[in-house]
C-alpha cells in the first residue's frame, strides 16, 4: 500500500471539509458542548452539595463527576465521524467528483485509508480540545475549591488518548461503510448515528451508575479493539470499486 496516495485522498477530503460551513459548525459545537456544558452542569450540582459534605467527601464526589464529565467526550468520537463521514463518498457523488477519483490507479485499501483518515484526523482532534477544555474548567474549580488538580488522572487518559481514538476509527469505519452504500447524505447521517447508540447508551449509563472507572475503560478498550479489527475487514469486504461506478446513478 502506498500512504502517500492515501495522503493525497485525505488532504483532498480536509480541504472539501474546511469549505463546508455545516462541518465547521460541528467541529466547533460538539467540543465546546462536551467540553464545557457537562462540566460546568456537573459542578453546579457539586457546589450545590459542598456544603453538606466534608473535605474528603468533595474530593471523593469531585473525582467521579471528572470521571462521568471525561466518559462524556467520548460522544464527540462517536457522533462527528457520522456527521463527517457521510461525505465521504455521498458527498463526492453529489458533487459528481466521485467517479473521477473511483477512475484513479489508487488501490481500494489507499482509497478508504485516505476516506477514513480524512475522517479520523479531524474528529479525534476535536475531542482533543474538548477534552482540553473539560480538563481545564475542572482543574480551575478544583484548585480553587479544594486546592488540588483533578484532572488528567489514569483514567482521563486512557479515555482520551485509547478509548476516544478506538471508538473514533469505529465510527468512521462503520460510515465510510455506509457512506459508500447510499445517495443520500441525510440518509447517511441517519443510519450512521445509529451505530453510535450502544455508546450514547454506555456513557448515559456508566454516568447515571458511577461505574466510570480505570477497570470499565479497559474493559470497553478491549471490546472496542475487536469491534474495529471486525469492521475493517467489513469494509475492505464490502467495497466494490466497479459496483459503485456502474451502479451509482
Amino acid at each position: 500500500m502506498r500512504l502517500w496516495k492515501s495522503w493525497i485522498v485525505t488532504q483532498k477530503d480536509i480541504s472539501v471539509f474546511r469549505r463546508n460551513k455545516y462541518l465547521l459548525y460541528s467541529f466547533i459545537l460538539f467540543p465546546v458542548l462536551m467540553g464545557v456544558v457537562f462540566p460546568v452542569t456537573f459542578i453546579f450540582a457539586l457546589n450545590a452539595q459542598a456544603t453538606s459534605l466534608t473535605h474528603v467527601q468533595l474530593l471523593t464526589a469531585a473525582g467521579q463527576v471528572a470521571n462521568e464529565a471525561t466518559t462524556f467526550l467520548i460522544l464527540i468520537a462517536a457522533f462527528l465521524p457520522s456527521i463527517v463521514g457521510s461525505y465521504s463518498f455521498v458527498g463526492e457523488k453529489i458533487e459528481k467528483s466521485l467517479e473521477p477519483l473511483l477512475a484513479t490507479p489508487t488501490t481500494d485499501g489507499e482509497l478508504l485509508l485516505g476516506k477514513s483518515l480524512a475522517s479520523f484526523v479531524p474528529c479525534l482532534a476535536a475531542t482533543f480540545i474538548g477534552g482540553a477544555i473539560s480538563a481545564s474548567i475542572l482543574d480551575v474549580w478544583s484548585y480553587t475549591k479544594l486546592g488540588v488538580l483533578l484532572l488528567p488522572d489514569v483514567y482521563w487518559l486512557m479515555v482520551l488518548f485509547v478509548m476516544a481514538p478506538l471508538v473514533c476509527i469505529m465510527s468512521v469505519e462503520a460510515n465510510v461503510i455506509v457512506s459508500s452504500r447510499m445517495n443520500d447524505i441525510r440518509a447517511a447521517q441517519q443510519i450512521g448515528s445509529l451505530i453510535s447508540l450502544p455508546l450514547i447508551l454506555f456513557v448515559i449509563l456508566a454516568a447515571a451508575t458511577a461505574l466510570a472507572s480505570v477497570l470499565m475503560a479497559v474493559l470497553v478498550i478491549a471490546v472496542l479493539a475487536v469491534v474495529d479489527v471486525t469492521l475493517f475487514y467489513l469494509s475492505k469486504k464490502t467495497f466494490k470499486r466497479e459496483e459503485i461506478l456502474t451502479k451509482w446513478k
